[in-house]
């Protein structure tokens, strides 16, 4: 068929397409729900599954793309195929029959609705009470349980969030730049269920109602934005920070729009610019969050490093402290860097060049454009610098935070960077085969960079039912007085999924992970575990933890921790004694010697 296009041919490719997402399904249906703990979901489906995912990403992309050339709607099947397959991606851990997903912050939220259930209110040192109200309401229109139900919701954000993406590029673009930047959304897509995430999938629709509100200054999409502001802000505020960041960018555009400084090709639409909506943000900001002490503490710290910034607990600095230690192999860390940092670089890259081509063009008075275009290049170059800042500089969050706006602002421009590649130089068809090429590379590394897995240094996010009843036996059964050491989990973060995040009773208490717990369980100077404390203890372990180092580490043995041998001889420790084993979370009674 070429790289030319037509309908028949189009239509005949999505065809395709759509017998690839049926082959898909045909294997996710085949597959076996999970029997325990898995280190990998990439690893619970065959590879021609994710083959097929991939391929089938791919095809309705290019149909979208071919469609944008030739003028055919046909690009409503390719986007319909795109939907279809992130559906399935993003609710992999539902389709897998997770208890949960997520082994940190989602245990805890998943004690604040525990709570909530309990109490019939929002507990006081509940901030997120929009999430929330959410995932409850969700689950009793479903019958789900409110874990099961947190678990799918970054799959549904994820499909509104492109959806949003969608209508966002078409209400600032023409047709052909909107729809070449439709396959950038795969930038959207995310697998974790907790607010920050949430509140970051939300931003393409406040953004589409922001830009329709200065567009047609209709009554009711104002509304409609307000009330968007008023919940995004009680969603997280490191993301109301940022939104008003972009309101600051675009009232800056707009002002050298309005005085000249910059050519307008439309005009300043409306009398009344961004400072109303940056307003209404900022107090509700204030009036929510400043009610909570950590929130204020939290800031004054940021100032506080922004003044005299020490760079010791960066990712810079953490980075360059793992590859002096570690040495891995340049294998390792270029797979490590394009499944995590992959798509960032294509989308900042792809609209970083296209800003540069704008800034160049405006230096040369050669062009004019819209506010709106000057807001995202703008945004695009803020949230980048800031992106570099977080990660030179430790400011109690990852750099990822600002950096997926960067990627979401470089996702707006790669479309228009593709058409005016394809414009000024004359080979549409070298540039568009090489948007197929990069489409392709896109959607590989998104897709099987999606999921925490050891392809990615880390362990599968699942957690099983037998750890749910294990740590609720703990909790139930110990002795109070003895401290804990564990691996392969945080009992008190199970402790909120069971029994609530501030609703538990006194003895439900649990100090997690204060007690050491020596390499290869001391057995390298010792002859028992329990020669190693001078108080008896529990030692929890579980599954995830017993197959750690040898699925994310399996070629750096001489860096384990624990290895099998350990975990035999400490079935035959005396010091240690089984107090309870459920096949994936084993508690032992150690008895201290040391």
């Amino acid at each position: 068929m070429g790289l030319t296009s037509d309908g028949a041919g189009d239509r005949w490719l999505a065809a395709g397409g759509f017998a690839l997402l049926f082959a898909l399904t045909a294997v996710l249906a085949t597959t076996p729900e999970a029997a325990g703990y898995e280190p990998s979901i990439y690893g619970a489906y065959p590879w021609y599954f994710w083959a097929l995912a991939v391929a089938a990403l791919l095809v309705g992309n290019v149909v979208v793309v071919r469609s944008a050339r030739s003028g055919t709607d046909d690009w409503r099947f390719g986007l319909l195929l795109v939907v279809a397959v992130v559906g399935v991606l993003v609710f992999l851990p539902y389709f897998r029959g997770y208890a949960m997903f997520g082994r940190a912050d989602v245990l805890s939220h998943v004690g604040f609705l525990r709570d909530i259930q309990r109490t019939g209110r929002v507990s006081p040192g509940n901030i997120y009470p929009n999430s929330h109200l959410l995932v409850l309401s969700l689950a009793y229109a479903t019958g789900l349980e409110p874990g099961t139900m947190l678990m799918s919701l970054a799959g549904i954000g994820s499909l509104f969030s492109v959806l949003s993406f969608v209508a966002l590029v078409n209400a600032v673009f023409d047709r052909r730049r909107a729809l070449l930047s439709v396959p950038f959304a795969a930038a959207l897509v995310a697998a974790q269920s907790v607010p920050y995430v949430f509140s970051v999938l939300l931003v393409p629709f406040v953004l589409y109602l922001f830009v329709m509100e200065r567009r047609t200054q209709a009554v009711g999409v104002r509304a409609a934005l307000g009330l968007a502001l008023f919940g995004l802000v009680i969603y997280h505020p490191i993301t109301v920070l940022f939104l008003v960041l972009f309101l600051v960018v675009y009232g800056t555009a707009r002002f050298l729009h309005a005085r000249g400084v910059l050519a307008s090709a439309e005009p300043v639409t409306g009398p009344v610019g961004a400072t109303p909506v940056s307003q209404l943000v900022v107090a509700v900001f204030a009036v929510w969050y400043l009610d909570f002490p950590k929130i204020v503490k939290r800031f004054g710290i940021v100032f506080e490093t922004l003044a005299a910034p020490g760079g010791s607990g960066s990712s810079a600095a953490s980075y360059s402290e793992t590859v002096a230690q570690y040495s891995p192999s340049m294998v390792d860390i270029g797979r490590i860097a394009a499944l995590r940092y992959g798509e960032s670089a294509i989308l900042l890259t792809l609209g970083g060049c296209y800003a540069l081509a704008v800034l160049v063009a405006t230096l040369r008075s050669r062009t004019s454009g819209t506010v709106f275009r000057s807001t995202f290049v703008g945004s695009l170059g803020l949230f980048t610098a800031l992106s570099a800042l977080f990660f030179l500089v430790d400011l109690l969050v990852g750099f990822g935070r600002p950096l997926v706006y960067a990627e979401l602002f470089g996702a707006v421009l790669a479309g228009s960077f593709v058409y005016f590649l394809a414009e000024r130089t004359g080979t549409r068809t070298a540039v568009y085969g090489l948007l197929y090429v990069t489409v392709a590379v896109l959607v590989a590394t998104s897709t099987m960079g999606l999921y925490i897995s050891p392809l990615t240094v880390g362990q599968n996010q699942q957690v099983t039912e037998a750890e749910l009843s294990g740590s609720g036996w703990y909790i139930e059964n110990r002795d109070a007085g003895d401290g804990l050491a564990e691996f392969g989990t945080e009992t008190h973060r199970f402790r909120d999924a069971i029994y609530g995040r501030e609703t538990y009773a006194d003895g439900q208490v649990v100090t997690s992970g204060t007690d050491r717990i020596p390499r290869h369980f001391g057995y390298t100077g010792n002859d028992t575990l329990g020669a190693s404390y001078g108080s008896d203890k529990y030692l929890v372990l579980t599954a995830a933890g017993r197959t750690f180092y040898g699925s994310v580490y399996p070629d750096y043995r001489e860096f384990w921790k624990y290895e099998q041998s350990d975990f035999d001889r400490l079935e035959r420790d005396p010091t240690v004694s089984s107090v309870y084993d459920n096949g994936e979370y084993d508690v032992y009674r150690v008895n201290a010697t040391g």
